[in-house]
C-alpha cells in the first residue's frame, strides 16, 4: 500500500515538473518575442527601409510588391516603414500608460490599505465614481476636453484606469497587514514606510505584475481606439490607430492600408496577452502550494 502511494506521488511530482518546465519554456519564448518587438520599436528609425513620412504621389496606393511589401498609402508613403515606426509610438505609449497607472494605483492602494480610516473610505469612493462610468466613454470625454495628441490620450486613459490597481493593491494589503511578520516588524520599531515598502510591497508584487502585463494589450487597443477617433496621435505621426483611421475609407479599394496596422495591433496585443498569461502561471501561488505539498508527502 505504501509502495503504491509512493509511486503515485512520484508520478504526480514528475507530471508537475513537466508542467513547470513547459511553462518556463513558454515564458522564455514569449519573453524573447516581446523583447524582439520592443527592440524593433525602439530602433524603428534605423530599421525602416524608407522614410515613413516621405510622400511620393506617383506610387500612391500601390499594391504590396517586392519594393513595398505592405504597399503604399494614399500619399505614396511606404506602409512597412510606417507600421514599424508606428510601433514605436503605439507600444511605448502603452508601456508609459501602464507604468503610470500601475505606480500611482499601487501607491494609492498601499496607503489606503495600510492606513484605513476615513481617508481610505474617501479615496475608495472617488475610485467608485471613476469605475461607475463606462471606461472608454469617459476617456473619450476627457480626451475631447484636453484636445488631440498622444500625451493627452495617455492622460485620459490614466484617469480611468488607476482605480483597478488601487483596489487590487488595497485588497492585497488588507489580506497581509495583520500577518505575524508585520506585527513583529511593528514591535521592532520599524517605521510605517519601511514596513510598507520592505515587508508588504514585495509580497503583493506578483498579482500587480500579472495585471500590469495583461493590461498592456488592453491599453494598446484603447490608445489605438482614441487615435482612430481622432483623439490620440495626430497625422502625420505614424501610429497604428490613426493609420487605420486614415485608411478606413479605402478598405475595399486598397485594403492593405488598413490591414497592415490592424495586423500589427493584433500581433502585439496577442504577444503581450500570452506573456501575461504565462507570467500568471509562473507566479500562481496555488501551483507553488501544490508543489510544496507533494514534496512533503
Amino acid at each position: 500500500m505504501e509502495l503504491t502511494t509512493v509511486k503515485a506521488t512520484t508520478i504526480k511530482i514528475r507530471a508537475h515538473k513537466k508542467q513547470q518546465d513547459r511553462i518556463m519554456i513558454k515564458l522564455v519564448i514569449f519573453m524573447a518575442l516581446v523583447i524582439l518587438l520592443l527592440f524593433i520599436a525602439a530602433f524603428a528609425a534605423q530599421l525602416v527601409p524608407y522614410d515613413p513620412y516621405a510622400q511620393d504621389l506617383t506610387i500612391a496606393l500601390q499594391a504590396p510588391s517586392q519594393a513595398h511589401p505592405f504597399g503604399t498609402d494614399r500619399y505614396g508613403r511606404d506602409m512597412l516603414s510606417r507600421v514599424i515606426m508606428g510601433g514605436q509610438t503605439t507600444i511605448y505609449s502603452a508601456l508609459l500608460l501602464v507604468g503610470v497607472i500601475t505606480t500611482f494605483g499601487t501607491l494609492v492602494g498601499l496607503f489606503c490599505g495600510y492606513k484605513g480610516g476615513k481617508i481610505d473610505s474617501f479615496i475608495m469612493r472617488v475610485s467608485d465614481i471613476f469605475l461607475a462610468f463606462p471606461g472608454m466613454v469617459f476617456a473619450i470625454a476627457v480626451a475631447g476636453v484636453l484636445g488631440g495628441g498622444i500625451i493627452n490620450a495617455v492622460v485620459a486613459l490614466a484617469c480611468i484606469s488607476w482605480p483597478k490597481f488601487a483596489r487590487l493593491a488595497r485588497g492585497q494589503v488588507l489580506a497581509i497587514k495583520n500577518m505575524p511578520y508585520i506585527s513583529a516588524a511593528k514591535l521592532s520599531g520599524s517605521r510605517p514606510t519601511k514596513i510598507v515598502f520592505k515587508h508588504i510591497l514585495p509580497n503583493i508584487t506578483g498579482p500587480i505584475l500579472v495585471t500590469a502585463t495583461l493590461d498592456i494589450g488592453t491599453m494598446m487597443m484603447e490608445l489605438a481606439g482614441l487615435s482612430f477617433l481622432g483623439l490620440g496621435a495626430m497625422p502625420p505621426i505614424a501610429e497604428w490607430g490613426s493609420m487605420m483611421s486614415d485608411g478606413r475609407s479605402m478598405l475595399q479599394t486598397a485594403p492593405w492600408v488598413i490591414l497592415a496596422p490592424g495586423c500589427a495591433i493584433f500581433i502585439a496585443v496577442m504577444l503581450f496577452n500570452l506573456l501575461g498569461d504565462t507570467v500568471r502561471d509562473v507566479l500562481d501561488p496555488k501551483t507553488k502550494k501544490e508543489k510544496f505539498t507533494w514534496r512533503r508527502k
